[in-house]
């Protein structure tokens, strides 16, 4: 996944000990394809945007193993608040492929 076609920013919290925190602006027109993680919970809060997937306001909470997506199909950023436990690592991320 090339990261700087669908984030235009990611701001790093905090990771480490039990979980990480992270702010992520995705851009207009972008998509985190399908995955799910196989450890955890990923927490997150749209702070701002609207899109198919996510709504502003909205907390969406992902369970280990439950398959999600994010499709920017708006022409504004999406910014989400990402909580994660454990932390976030890519090892842990399983990309669903069609």
């Amino acid at each position: 996944m090339e990261e700087n076609r669908i984030f235009s920013k990611i701001e790093e919290l905090h990771r480490g000990g039990i979980g990480s925190c992270s702010v992520l602006h995705i851009r207009p027109g972008a998509r985190i394809p399908k995955h799910f993680h196989k450890r955890g919970i990923e927490i997150e809060y749209v702070y701002r945007g609207n899109c198919r997937t996510h709504k502003q306001g909205r907390i969406y909470v992902w369970k280990k193993n439950k398959v999600h997506e994010v499709v920017n199909d708006s022409n504004e950023e999406l910014v989400l608040i990402c909580l994660k436990i454990p932390p976030h690592s890519e090892e842990d991320m399983c990309y669903v492929h069609r």
